[in-house]
């Protein structure tokens, strides 16, 4: 049964979507993803599939990308303000049947209750997180602990090796000639921090070790 469903629009942000779907599966199994394009089996009723799905889910993430607002049909109407847009209906299904509806920004600004259909505003206040370029990887790692936490069936699976007791440290940076600029650095677990001392000796052969 999925855990967490991904709202998406192939017109706005196909590739970030295939991305959660892959790094959350890694981690959950892909059973516990939802991706209307992967998860729907084929001859089925798909639309009765996808909203069964959302009705089975915990947590739905709305996938956001520069044209979630904006995209239009072939009429120059906005897909959010019709009443039998896919994403609305999904949208709409969550967070009457009060889902964790977690919008999740893939390098846009924040949701501003005005942009948005009446029926959809409520989605303006809700906690969302976002997937930055520069370090998606570290985000997704970010959102899937925190969906760990939030969703009690997701903490029984195994925790993968990157993530385990002894800690994790990530950094997305580049080297400047013997400069170091980090963009992002992540950290779980215990660690050391501060200085590091190493003590050297002679042997009686007169060679160094470091201890």
């Amino acid at each position: 049964m999925p855990q967490i469903f991904l709202s998406y629009r192939v017109s706005d942000e196909p590739y970030g979507a295939a991305m959660l779907d892959h790094m959350l599966s890694e981690r959950f199994g892909s059973a516990a993803v939802f991706l209307a394009s992967k998860s729907i089996p084929l001859g089925s009723l798909w639309e009765r599939h996808m909203f069964e799905a959302v009705a089975n889910s915990v947590a739905m993430l709305v996938i956001m990308g520069d044209r979630w607002l904006s995209a239009a049909d072939k009429n120059g109407k906005r897909r959010l303000d019709d009443p039998t847009d896919f994403v609305r209906r999904e949208i709409l299904a969550g967070l009457e049947l009060e889902k964790q509806v977690i919008p999740t920004r893939f390098g846009v600004a924040r949701l501003e209750a005005a942009d948005l259909p009446a029926e959809l505003r409520p989605l303006a206040d809700r906690q969302d997180i976002e997937v930055r370029f520069r370090s998606a990887g570290i985000d997704i790692e970010r959102l899937a602990g925190k969906l760990r936490e939030l969703i009690p069936a997701l903490r029984d699976r195994p925790v993968p090796e990157t993530e385990t007791a002894a800690g994790k440290f990530a950094v997305n940076a580049r080297e400047v000639g013997h400069v170091v600029q980090g963009d992002a650095v992540t950290i779980t677990g215990d660690m050391h921090a501060g200085p590091r001392y190493y003590f050297h000796r002679s042997t009686d052969d007169g060679a160094d070790t470091r201890e």
